[in-house]
């Protein structure tokens, strides 16, 4: 079990730590803006930002995101108030 900072909030994330961040977001958060797309970390359709930086989730396993936040398209602004990347794509 590892704490997992995802937009803000903390998660408690039951899964082996060789999984990828990509499946953890998707399958046990449901968040959907990270999608699948080539899963070899080349074509970015599943980039975040963590701590920071862009990161490649489908090839990001759990075990690298100890005490680091992540945040997803969906962490980025509301439908009130969007961010700029959000803006562009509306």
């Amino acid at each position: 079990m590892m704490t997992l900072k995802v937009n803000g909030h903390d998660h408690q994330i039951d899964a082996d730590p060789d999984t990828p961040l990509l499946y953890v977001l998707r399958d046990e958060l449901k968040l959907n803006a990270a999608k699948f797309g080539c899963g070899l970390g080349q074509c970015g359709s599943c980039t975040v930002i963590v701590d920071g930086k862009a990161v490649l989730s489908c090839v990001t396993p759990l075990l690298l995101l100890k005490d680091k936040e992540v945040t997803t398209l969906e962490g980025l602004g509301t439908v009130e108030k969007p961010a700029p990347i959000q803006r562009a794509f509306m």
